[in-house]
């Protein structure tokens, strides 16, 4: 938690200073991006694909580096998924001799990470690809619920739960009205460890379409 309040800190004192540090003109100092897409972990675990939904706000670092015009944009993204996974299986302490039961699982994660990323072209400029990666957050929430086949309901089961992670990925920008459509694709992954999940991991790819405003 310390570690999270030290980064929101350096954040804030960048968002702060990056306009002076500009020095005025037409470059863009920040990136606002709402996006949408899919979270697939089926690599990874038994997960179903799902739905995901967040934003990033970035600060435009005012410095050229390796020829590059103001390749580095470091920021906070939040997201929201809630994969799921059901399934069945048989255990012999249902019943005399043994009983089948089916079981649905919804793993609802909220994720912040904090983001370095490279752009290979100027930001709000035509096209542009990029590289990123960072620290992420996981706070998830295994919601489990099982029934027997004879229609016994063994209740709701919840646990929550939160761990560090990482998240590499690549994508593109180009110019679109106002703004710059993007499209990224992300690999992040933390350890899970829970009672009702076992020792697992949230690994899975994520696609995502959204809409970059520069100011």
């Amino acid at each position: 938690m310390r570690r999270c309040i030290a980064i929101f800190i350096a954040l804030g004192f960048l968002f702060s200073v990056s306009p002076a540090l500009a020095g005025g003109g037409d470059h863009p100092n920040f990136a606002v991006t709402p996006y949408a897409g899919a979270t697939a972990p089926q690599p990874f675990g038994d997960l179903n694909t799902w739905p995901v939904f967040g934003a990033d706000l970035g600060v435009i670092l005012p410095f050229d580096m390796a020829g590059f015009d103001r390749p580095l944009q470091i920021g906070v993204d939040a997201s929201f998924t809630a994969p799921g996974a059901e399934g069945e299986g048989t255990h012999p302490m249902l019943g005399e001799d043994g009983a089948d039961y089916q079981w649905d699982l919804q793993q609802r994660m909220l994720t912040v990470q904090f983001t370095t990323m490279w752009r290979f072209m100027a930001p709000g400029q035509g096209f542009s690809a990029h590289l990123l990666a960072g620290p992420r957050m996981y706070m998830m929430e295994s919601v489990l619920e099982a029934s027997g086949n004879d229609g016994q309901d063994f209740g709701e089961h919840r646990e929550t739960n939160s761990e560090f992670g990482f998240a590499v990925g690549a994508g593109a920008e180009f110019m679109l009205g106002p703004g710059a459509a993007v499209t990224t694709l992300l690999f992040a992954r933390s350890p899970l460890d829970q009672r009702i999940t076992g020792e697992a991991n949230t690994g899975a790819f994520h696609l995502s379409l959204g809409y970059r405003l520069f100011f």
